[in-house]
């Protein structure tokens, strides 16, 4: 059966965001006096929610997690969330999917605020039938949440998910296809691993392999 809906991860799927996060957190951490952390430790932190990487990767308390999370965000939405670029390829593979009728959702664990903040900066925010984003206010924060937000969503405007595909790049993609039921594919562009790699249904190279995946031919637009 081919795939009738493909839901999209933003950070490292779509963007590669890293630079403005870095960015972002080393400023946070000189605030909040801090010690700085290497590019490769901050690596880890692209893909899970913001407090999860305060309060249990950095170990902060309780209050130190949210000072630190409205600190973060005061430089990130200004400013650091355009320090970032498209890769190659993937917004093309996202008009072709969208012209195959096939239905396309963003499930990300950003926030709203800074989703259209790139996604306006971007201009991409149009190739998408819903957008499935975290919320602190509705308690929606892990992948599990943020992909039953956007498989709601699109079943209210009637999309057809027979045959769901997750596209992510990291661990919790693959935890949250897997409490949904859904198939999943991990892209080599991001910033994953092999071992996370390893638990994906798909491993793409490039994003012509998730096209041949979805049986698509690369000259549809």
């Amino acid at each position: 059966m081919n795939y009738t809906t493909v839901l999209w991860d933003l950070d490292g799927t779509i963007l590669d965001s890293g630079p403005g996060i870095f960015e972002s957190f080393r400023k946070t951490f000189e605030a909040m006096g801090l010690p700085q952390i290497s590019d490769e430790q901050m690596r880890t932190f692209l893909g899970p929610p913001l407090r999860v990487t305060f309060s249990e990767h950095l170990g902060l308390s309780p209050l130190d997690t949210e000072r630190a999370l409205e600190i973060y965000k005061g430089f990130y939405l200004p400013a650091g969330a355009a320090n970032a670029s498209l890769y190659p390829g993937v917004i093309e593979a996202i008009q072709s999917i969208r012209s195959a009728g096939i239905a396309t959702s963003l499930a990300t664990s950003k926030a709203i605020g800074g989703v259209l903040v790139v996604g306006e900066h971007f201009d991409f925010l149009h190739l998408f039938d819903f957008l499935g984003t975290a919320s602190l206010e509705a308690n929606r924060l892990s992948k599990v949440d943020v992909m039953t937000y956007a498989l709601d969503g699109l079943k209210q405007l009637g999309a057809d998910l027979s045959k769901v595909l997750l596209v992510g790049d990291r661990i919790h993609d693959v935890e949250g296809a897997r409490h949904h039921g859904v198939d999943v594919a991990l892209v080599k562009w991001g910033y994953g691993t092999p071992e996370e790699w390893a638990q994906a249904d798909y491993v793409l190279e490039s994003p012509a392999d998730l096209l041949k995946l979805l049986k698509i031919s690369q000259d549809v637009v």
